[in-house]
């Protein structure tokens, strides 16, 4: 599923509209999540409840929380990401979850 034209996922999510932002919400349910920065570059969580990910109006960034519970306010991580013409997957693979920017 392609979601504003920034972010596939083949994972259930769920998306709530803020004044000019974009939230979309992902429940991992507590799964191995990989974070590929750049091609090379993995960071990895353990334990983490759900991703948020933050859709800017004006922008082609992006910000990425990852929270432990599934409210912003447990955030144990986040990051931004510019998403000039590529798009954030966030993907189910085998026992984990991967995050990756892709063409």
């Amino acid at each position: 599923m392609i979601i504003d034209n920034r972010v596939c996922t083949n994972l259930d999510f769920n998306v709530l509209e803020r004044d000019d932002d974009t939230d979309v919400f992902i429940d991992i349910k507590g799964q191995v999540l990989d974070c590929y920065v750049e091609k090379t570059t993995r960071v990895q969580f353990v334990g983490a409840r759900a991703v948020l990910i933050r859709l800017g109006e004006e922008t082609e960034n992006i910000t990425v929380h990852v929270l432990q519970n599934t409210d912003i306010y447990s955030s144990m991580a986040n990051f931004e990401i510019d998403l000039i013409a590529q798009r954030l997957y966030v993907s189910q693979e085998d026992n984990k979850v991967i995050i990756e920017r892709k063409i």
